[in-house]
């Protein structure tokens, strides 16, 4: 199947989290708390296994259909699905972890490196494939369901594992591999209906509800080079240079990518050319800003003023 075939196998697609850009934004900006700080770096790694996943899965995609970051709600119990794939009448439910160290399992706990304490990501699968189950036959669907608990990462070991083949470690994802692609899948339009059901059953979860309190006043100005987060000094000419790490931009770039910063952060502000100088601060010219906005958004003439959208 060619490149374009493969990529229609992916009904939704993998995207990163809002939580993850926002908590990115505003720890360039403001000084996060330590817990705040944990969480990003927890979502960045763990967005940054499923990635490391879905590399591994693409050869998959000639012989099943993904979905991918579903949030559903059976009956009041809200269940997250890293990824999911269906074939021949079979949902695969994949439960992606990017742990790293050496973790060990004592009384049911798993206890991280560090001597924290871990949910047991085991129950956890068996409690999203039950209400897989349960989801699906109550929609009509007579599915069966495979769980798996796949360790991305290489630099992980854990002492005394459970006795199952739920388990997939680093050193066994070839292997698993394998045994998916030799089993005999085939995508049928039963597959692809429950696919596109789930999908359109997929729950939208504002993220902002757990930031932390931030306002535009409270945030730092400027335009950040996106490789290594230090701001840009201004600069009279077409684009914009990092003096840490050498990056360049044209300004033009820059001050898109900042303007649609901007409206993450603040997604029930007006767009302005007043508020996206401000936000944008090395650039002195209204009419470079103008300009940018002009090109990529409609302008709304409102009673008192102009705003884009």
């Amino acid at each position: 199947m060619d490149r374009k075939g493969e990529m229609l196998m992916i009904i939704k697609k993998r995207v990163e989290p809002a939580e993850v850009k926002l908590l990115s934004s505003l720890n360039v900006r403001t000084s996060l708390a330590e817990s705040e700080q944990r969480k990003l770096n927890a979502a960045r790694k763990g967005y940054h296994g499923e990635l490391l996943f879905d590399e591994w899965a693409a050869p998959l995609l000639s012989k099943m259909v993904f979905l991918n970051d579903l949030l559903l709600d059976h009956q009041g119990s809200k269940f997250q699905i890293d990824s999911c794939a269906l074939s021949s009448k079979t949902i695969f439910n994949f439960e992606v972890k990017n742990f790293e160290g050496d973790y060990r399992v004592k009384n049911g706990n798993w206890i991280s490196p560090s001597g924290e304490e871990k949910k047991d990501p085991l129950l956890q699968l068996k409690r999203t494939e039950s209400l897989i189950r349960q989801y699906t036959e109550q929609l009509g669907f007579n599915c069966h369901v495979e769980s798996y608990l796949i360790f991305i990462n290489s630099e992980f070991y854990l002492y005394n594992p459970p006795d199952t083949q739920s388990i997939i470690f680093a050193p066994q994802l070839n292997r698993f591999m394998g045994k998916l692609q030799s089993r005999s899948l085939k995508v049928n339009n039963g597959d692809l209906k429950i696919a596109e059901k789930l999908k359109s059953l997929h729950i939208e979860q504002s993220p902002y509800s757990r930031l932390p309190d931030y306002d535009f006043d409270g945030l730092q100005k400027g335009i950040f080079c996106p490789q290594c987060n230090i701001f840009y000094k201004a600069d009279l000419g077409k684009s914009l240079f990092c003096n840490r790490c050498g990056e360049s931009e044209l300004k033009s770039s820059a001050i898109l990518r900042t303007i649609e910063e901007f409206r993450l952060l603040f997604p029930n502000e007006k767009l302005t050319t007043t508020k996206t100088q401000a936000m944008c601060a090395i650039i002195n010219l209204r009419k470079t800003i103008r300009k940018v906005l002009d090109e990529n958004f409609t302008k709304v003439d409102a009673k008192n003023y102009t705003y884009y959208k």
